[in-house]
């Protein structure tokens, strides 16, 4: 059994590995509709355009520290891929939002493939509520 802090960053890595996805994914569909990466970043309250990719990469800092805790080695080579895509040359915004995405994919895929193999070990603990101890009276 897994103890409740690796159960939360199992779902804080879920959390993180679905922001980068929603990201990317909306960052094509305004490329797509003729919209400015700065002009969305507006839209999401940051400056400009690369404040975008900063979100991205803070995102993937947070996923991979994460993950280390818990997954075996074929999964952070999947990490380290995806981590390979979102430093790679941003000159063409389209392909590398979709290598982003695909690389997303893979480490889905791996994490799926990793939680099925290790589901006994990975059941979470119940917590347990300590009694008060009564001095003297028993009831």
């Amino acid at each position: 059994m897994i103890p409740r802090s690796t159960a939360y960053k199992i779902y804080w890595a879920g959390r993180y590995l679905e922001r980068i996805e929603n990201m990317c994914r909306i960052s094509l569909l305004a490329l797509h509709n003729g919209v400015s990466l700065d002009n969305l970043a507006k839209e999401y309250g940051l400056k400009d355009g690369s404040e975008i990719f900063q979100y991205i990469k803070n995102s993937f800092v947070m996923l991979r520290e994460d993950l280390r805790n818990f997954v075996d080695e074929k999964t952070l080579i999947e990490v380290n891929s995806l981590g390979f895509q979102i430093d790679s040359d941003v000159n063409d915004l389209e392909g590398y939002f979709i290598r982003i995405l695909n690389d997303v994919n893979k480490l889905s895929q791996s994490l799926e493939i990793f939680f099925v193999k290790s589901k006994e070990e990975l059941r979470i603990r119940a917590q347990e509520e300590n009694e008060p101890e009564l001095f003297g009276n028993k009831l």
